[in-house]
């Protein structure tokens, strides 16, 4: 296992992320998915604006970076965010996470074709676990409220979150500080959820806001530091290595589920032995001989 400063803040992400599932899930008790996003997002560019003022963060000369890092953005945190609270709200969070976390196997398809990156056949086997992962947790009775093809939002979310990377990798190398990328793309990310919310569910912001503020301040809080652990871990480490090691998170979000939610989510066998297998697949996918 490599064990390098990228690997770290990756893992850091794990844990921020994690975190921001287990506010937004209850933040979701009380709005829609996109309102529920942009006031996150909100929250979330404060923070970031806040942090690039204090610490005197330098920015870029225009350049195409920018482009990259603002698509970046739009996908995820952007759309990604959407598509997975789609995900929670119609799956649950113990479900949603650990099948959005199949994006490493986008992310790494993609870093081979576009970035020129060369995982190993150890690598691929930790491929295969993923999908197995993910496999196992769609598989089985759909008991409850929730049918096979909500499975789709939290793997659109995983495919938006796998293309993102490689336009985040693409732009974030021009970025001398991190925090400034994050801050560009997280605003990029703010402004696609906003406009759906100001065309589609206008009227709910107020209301939404006012009644859930204190779920999505944290979950913006922590999305701030995932993100810019995101943006730290995918400036400094190959994308196959940091997405896969980033998706550890729905193994923290199962356990946090498993303290927390027992009375609002039906946790079955399946989903804590997919999330194991999904995570080992990440493990895995990180070796070096």
């Amino acid at each position: 296992m490599v064990i390098d400063a990228a690997m770290l803040f990756a893992l850091g992400a794990a844990f921020s992320y994690a975190c921001a599932d287990m506010s937004l899930r209850y933040g979701l008790l009380h709005t829609t998915p996109f309102v529920g996003s942009t006031v996150g997002r909100t929250f979330s560019v404060l923070i970031l604006a806040t942090v690039v003022l204090i610490s005197g963060a330098t920015f870029p000369l225009p350049g195409v970076h920018y482009l990259w890092v603002l698509l970046g953005g739009v996908l995820n945190p952007g759309l990604f965010a959407v598509f997975f609270m789609f995900g929670i709200s119609k799956i649950g969070v113990s479900r949603a996470a650990p099948i959005k976390g199949s994006s490493p196997l986008i992310a790494a398809f993609l870093a081979i074709v576009f970035l020129g990156e060369r995982p190993g056949l150890v690598q691929l086997a930790g491929v295969v676990l993923v999908v197995s992962g993910v496999g196992l947790i769609s598989s089985g009775r759909t008991e409850g409220r929730w049918r096979r093809i909500h499975a789709l939002w939290p793997i659109a979310a995983a495919v938006v979150a796998g293309t993102g990377a490689i336009f985040w990798r693409k732009g974030l190398s021009a970025f001398p500080d991190p925090v400034a990328g994050s801050l560009v793309g997280m605003s990029a990310a703010l402004t696609t959820v906003t406009l759906y919310s100001v065309l589609f569910e206008r009227d709910q912001i107020v209301d939404g806001f006012r009644t859930a503020w204190r779920p999505f301040l944290l979950g913006g809080i922590a999305g701030a530091a995932g993100n810019f652990s995101y943006a730290s871990a995918l400036k400094g480490g190959e994308v196959f290595r940091m997405v896969s090691l980033i998706q550890t998170s729905p193994l923290i979000t199962v356990v946090f589920a498993f303290v927390l939610l027992r009375k609002v989510e039906k946790i079955t066998w399946r989903v804590p032995a997919g999330a194991v297998l999904t995570v080992s697949g990440a493990v895995l996918v990180n070796f070096r001989l």
